[in-house]
């Protein structure tokens, strides 16, 4: 009678070390490919945002929306023309990596710069503000490390698109502010802005 007891018993002990054996094995599979996570899909969690926050209005929106709005159109008019100047020395074959790489560095540092300058009254303004600057914070640090224009190009895919996601959200946080302000068009925005 114990021996058909434990053949009954060995059966069951049998399939279950063998799933857990199978399940450990299985968990370091997903482990090893948890490691290998592609770039694109680092780009892709780094793309995702947060939603826009609620914040009160206040009588100093529109002050802050125009000031925000006004830096925006003056740094992507000077990245513009700073991407121009390099073209037109690329296609003269007069660029060297060494000044790209600094020309480069030089924005980043502009748009801090141009960030701090701002006198922002609203605590949505501050909030944006400090989105925006932890992005170039991030990007100059990229360029700082990275003094070698060869070594920063060839980390730069992966490590530059860190703090994306908080760059659109502030971008996204401004454009729902501005909704909120529909009599305030862009030329106002810009206008209003000191």
């Amino acid at each position: 009678m114990k021996k058909f007891q434990m053949k009954q018993l060995g059966f069951p002990l049998l399939l279950c070390s063998s799933l857990l054996i199978s399940a450990c094995d299985n968990s370091k599979n997903a482990t090893d490919q948890n490691d290998k996570i592609q770039p694109e899909d680092k780009v892709m969690q780094e793309l995702i945002t947060e939603p826009v926050k609620a914040f009160e209005k206040t009588p100093n929106d529109q002050h802050d929306i125009a000031l925000l709005t006004d830096f925006d159109q003056r740094f992507t008019q000077m990245s513009d023309d700073m991407e121009d100047e390099l073209s037109k020395m690329r296609e003269a074959g007069s660029l060297t990596n060494e000044f790209a790489h600094q020309r480069k560095r030089d924005n980043i540092q502009s748009a801090l710069n141009m960030l701090k300058e701002l006198d922002l009254k609203t605590a949505q303004g501050r909030y944006i503000q400090g989105l925006i600057a932890e992005y170039w914070q991030i990007q100059a640090k990229l360029y700082n490390e990275n003094k070698e224009p060869k070594a920063a190009e060839m980390k730069k895919s992966e490590d530059q698109d860190k703090g994306l996601g908080e760059f659109l959200h502030a971008q996204e946080q401004l454009e729902h502010w501005q909704s909120q302000y529909p009599e305030m068009t862009p030329s106002e925005a810009t206008k209003s802005a000191p």
